[in-house]
């Protein structure tokens, strides 16, 4: 059995809109998080779009560049979308300092389009 390519199709520009406001505007992701929404941030749990949004702009740094190594997704059980991106992150144009990520994503279908639900991030340290 294959996964649904309009899952996979949907997961990966869920993807690219995320990254694409993360490292351009990070309080413009006010606009996908979610009164529901939950993240868990290097072991911080944060609730709610307001009090995710101020954590993520105040993160300790300016600038981020990604490159996405995988992109993986499943349908749930709603019918949702589950996704799971590593990548390496190079922060303020460290590049001898790149870091390995892992971050997962839960979209709830919500009336033709996706909420998302649940958010964990985490650094993939040696």
């Amino acid at each position: 059995m294959q996964v649904d390519p309009q899952v996979t199709a949907v997961g990966k520009q869920f993807v690219e809109h995320y990254y694409g406001i993360f490292d351009s505007n990070r309080s413009g992701l006010s606009q996908i998080y979610q009164q529901q929404t939950t993240l868990t941030w290097e072991g911080k749990f944060l609730s709610g779009v307001d009090a995710i949004v101020k954590h993520i702009v105040e993160l300790p740094f300016q600038q981020t560049n990604r490159k996405i190594n995988s992109i993986d997704c499943q349908q749930t059980y709603q019918p949702g979308i589950m996704i799971t991106v590593t990548g390496t992150l190079i922060i303020d144009g460290e590049v001898k300092n790149q870091l390995k990520f892992v971050q997962v994503f839960n979209l709830a279908s919500n009336a033709g389009s996706f909420l998302l639900i649940n958010d964990f991030f985490r650094l993939v340290l040696d």
